[in-house]
């Protein structure tokens, strides 16, 4: 599946955040490239690009993504880029002789819109507009969104000052080469040489097609069109299915806002899970140095390393770095760093109070939260539609109940929850299973 991108203007309402638009970064990467991951996802792949305003810095990044992304990409030069942005596709008119997916470079979407377009059928001489039929949506600028008349199926107008609509252009269209005859058609007929024009041409022999959706998509043309696509992504990681009461409501928020800071800087998820496991690691290390400050200092460093644990994740996906590797990684840091911040905590109520049953105690908190982290992933897997509907144990609670023994002074009686909740929650797993089965 070809893919053309406009991506060819300069896009001067949105200069604060960047010099050319395609390569503003939102949430560490630049707007062309979450478009073109976007396409891939949706199956395109084979990419043109048109440029014109500051061609020599869209090239330059594009060629090493390319390579990165091991996709065939074709640039294409549009002279005219101060002109509508009909003629930039027209450009691409000797370069693609089939069907092709046409995108937008400023235009974030859902990989499901192109799945859709994909699976209507395309006649000859039809051009397919993916149409969001959601009249409401809060990420739509009224005063500067194309909007589009649709009726059964078909588009009756488009414009961005037509009185009758029902749907708004989401920059999604999937074309066949009459495109571009409606493009010449609309420029030597009507002067006119935008998209729009094209398909009103299209539309006046009912070739110009909707395909309704209620997916997300945002043209990122302005500072707060800017702002709203950022709150969009960040709010994708709040509420995650496997998150727990404390993640939820505590790590996560914290952790998002985080992420969006590092997201700015070379840091790799795995070295940030590493930030992390050290954290823990001074953590476990003030717990056992026996005074009630350390204690609490150490409590506190534990609860930062958990929110700090959240940001591996959430940066990987903002800068599409995930990697199955990545996640073990990570997990394999947080089973080391639960056993020494339990050590330290054992550590801290064995030097007060010599008894054997301290060690038994700190011993089944350190079993019972391995057990835990055990099982969770095949609970999980089983219990997918039923776990939203309980509390969910994990190491975020177990981490913010080491916080809460320590700044409140009661370590015997933290390790004593930590023993009983996390292996009471290990066996309730077992039987659960065994039910499921």
């Amino acid at each position: 599946m070809k893919c053309l991108i406009i991506a060819a203007g300069q896009g001067t309402r949105l200069k604060k955040k960047g010099e050319v638009k395609p390569l503003v970064s939102l949430l560490g990467v630049p707007l062309i490239e979450r478009v073109i991951r976007s396409a891939i996802e949706g199956g395109a792949t084979e990419f043109y690009v048109v440029t014109g305003y500051q061609e020599m810095l869209i090239t330059n990044f594009l060629k090493p993504l390319e390579e990165r992304l091991q996709i065939s990409l074709t640039l294409i030069h549009n002279d005219e880029w101060q002109a509508e942005n009909g003629l930039s596709v027209l450009k691409a008119r000797d370069r693609i002789n089939d069907q092709f997916l046409l995108l937008m470079a400023d235009h974030l979407f859902d990989p499901d819109i192109i799945r859709s377009l994909r699976g209507h059928p395309l006649n000859e001489g039809d051009v397919l507009l993916a149409v969001d039929t959601d009249t409401q949506n809060s990420l739509v600028d009224m005063e500067d969104v194309t909007k589009v008349h649709i009726q059964n199926g078909k588009i009756l107008n488009i414009g961005k000052t037509i009185d009758e609509f029902n749907g708004f252009d989401t920059g999604c269209f999937l074309c066949t080469t009459a495109i571009f005859e409606a493009i010449e058609e609309a420029q030597n007929i009507h002067h006119d040489t935008t998209l729009s024009g094209a398909i009103r041409v299209l539309g006046e022999r009912q070739h110009a097609k909707a395909v309704p959706t209620q997916k997300f998509w945002i043209d990122v043309d302005d500072d707060q069109a800017f702002g709203k696509a950022e709150r969009y992504l960040m709010n994708l990681l709040k509420g995650k299915i496997h998150d727990g009461p404390i993640s939820r409501l505590l790590n996560r928020p914290v952790s998002i806002r985080c992420s969006k800071i590092l997201v700015n800087f070379n840091f790799t998820p795995n070295q940030i899970s590493i930030f992390s496991f050290l954290l823990s690691l001074f953590a476990a290390a003030f717990f056992a140095m026996g005074e009630y400050r350390y204690l609490a200092f150490g409590g506190i460093m534990a609860q930062l390393a958990s929110i700090i644990d959240g940001c591996d994740g959430e940066v990987a996906r903002f800068k599409y770095l995930s990697s199955n590797y990545g996640g073990w990684f990570d997990a394999v840091l947080d089973r080391y760093a639960d056993a020494f911040l339990l050590f330290g905590l054992t550590w801290h109520v064995y030097s007060t109070n010599l008894s054997s049953l301290v060690v038994v105690i700190g011993f089944m908190a350190m079993i019972g939260s391995f057990m835990v982290s055990y099982t969770a992933d095949k609970h999980d897997n089983l219990m997918k539609n039923k776990i939203h509907n309980g509390l969910r144990i994990g190491r975020d609670i177990n981490v913010f109940l080491l916080f809460l023994a320590a700044i409140s002074n009661q370590p015997y009686l933290g390790l004593m929850v930590i023993a009983v909740l996390m292996n009471v929650e290990t066996i309730r797993r077992i039987i659960v299973c065994r039910n499921e089965q």
